[in-house]
């Protein structure tokens, strides 16, 4: 049974995001020896890598070319978080391509904080993240984690792994750009404006550390990014570093993703792993209403 497999990313034209794919490649390519081939999600990172004159296929395009190339057996692995929009995305063209490709088995594998086995995925990605912390980190300061967030209803797995992370160290605080909200259904819940998870950080600090600090920032994102240099990190007002200092905090970005540790790219490849033993399986893909 020939077998391909394909990451899947929201793309990066910066050198730390390629090192990063290039880890998550090699790691893949290591532990199953099997060929590796990339798909990215964002049209305008695709638009942007293909005036570079680099590769840069959507996942329909991408499993066509494998299909093409006789492989007829592809489990897809996506470096995502959560099953939010994007990953919901990822699965809707996995879905039509198995469906207009009779005899393609494609399988697709589970975000970092979800699994198919049943296990505590949430607490497993928890377990890592004091050790992925500065190492610059003085005992007793504060580190904030900045994620996107979603208005999708698997943004409920940012606070399950918030709390599960503040049980190994309080002193780590997880926030959101888009901050949780009730509305996840339907349409009221996509034409609603995001909300600003800024604010329920700020609380959240205030209760537990004065200014001026300092706090650690940093990116839990898979690569370092426009999110990461410029909403978390950059000079700008609107910043979470210009924002906090505002506050009187003292900050100290620490500009890595979560790809360019090896702990959190053996993790994803625990969810390919998953995905290519489900290839055997009559259902290979998740289920549609996983957090639908």
């Amino acid at each position: 049974m020939k077998k391909g497999i394909l990451l899947v990313a929201y793309g990066s034209a910066s050198h730390c995001g390629t090192r990063a794919f290039r880890m998550a490649q090699e790691a893949a390519e290591d532990r199953f020896h099997l060929p590796v081939r990339w798909a990215y999600t964002s049209e305008r990172m695709r638009l942007r890598l293909a005036r570079s004159r680099t590769k840069s296929d959507s996942v329909l395009k991408a499993l066509n070319r494998m299909r093409f190339v006789h492989f007829p057996h592809v489990a897809v692995q996506p470096l995502h978080l959560i099953p939010g929009c994007e990953y919901t995305a990822v699965r809707e063209d996995c879905r039509a391509s198995a469906i207009e490709n009779p005899g393609f088995t494609i399988s697709l594998g589970r975000p970092l904080l979800c699994s198919s086995t049943g296990v505590d995925a949430v607490s497993e990605a928890a377990a890592l993240i004091p050790a992925h912390m500065p190492e610059g980190r003085a005992p007793g300061e504060h580190v904030v984690l900045m994620a996107h967030g979603s208005r999708h209803s698997a943004d409920t797995l940012y606070a399950d792994l918030a709390l599960a992370v503040s049980r190994l160290d309080p002193r780590i605080h997880i926030g959101s750009m888009i901050a949780p909200s009730e509305l996840h259904d339907g349409a009221d819940a996509l034409s609603a404006a995001p909300l600003d998870g800024f604010l329920r950080l700020e609380e959240e600090l205030a209760a537990s550390v004065p200014p001026p600090g300092p706090i650690w920032l940093m990116p839990l994102f898979s690569v370092v990014g426009r999110h990461t240099l410029q909403d978390m990190a950059g000079p700008e007002p609107d910043s979470w570093k210009s924002r906090l200092e505002s506050l009187g905090y003292v900050c100290r970005p620490d500009l890595r993703g979560l790809v360019d540790d090896t702990n959190f790219i053996a993790l994803w490849m625990k969810r390919l792993e998953e995905a290519l033993v489900s290839l055997t399986e009559a259902s290979a893909l998740p289920p549609v209403n996983d957090y639908d």
